[in-house]
């Protein structure tokens, strides 16, 4: 009996960056690495401050996310959005890359 095997791969390469998050990160639960530990790291890797946000939940231990966007939008609003919406797409053990764009309509009437 002949057996032929082919092995296939596709890849995509991409230029190491730093920083190596962009907007912000979710961290399960049960991740490898804790917030406190990654917000450490973070400081040491990047100039641009970010800021963790620890939270109660079965899944979701933690939230890094680059200060400038909490100027944007309310602490409030971002965990009630990740609670929502990124939660029920990760496993405890995992950790999330997190690109934000946040939008602020302004609108002013004058008299």
């Amino acid at each position: 009996m002949n057996r032929s095997y082919k092995h296939f791969f596709r890849t995509r390469v991409r230029e190491f960056t730093i920083p190596l998050i962009s907007d912000g990160l979710v961290l399960g639960r049960q991740a490898p690495i804790g917030g406190v530990a990654f917000s450490k790291a973070l400081e040491l890797l990047i100039v641009s401050p970010f800021e963790r946000i620890g939270l109660e939940d079965e899944v979701i231990s933690d939230i890094l996310i680059r200060q400038s966007l909490l100027r944007r939008v309310p602490r409030e609003r971002l965990v009630e959005f990740v609670l929502q919406r990124v939660k029920p797409l990760m496993g405890p053990e995992e950790i999330l890359h997190l690109e934000l764009t946040a939008e602020i309509l302004i609108e002013e009437e004058s008299s």
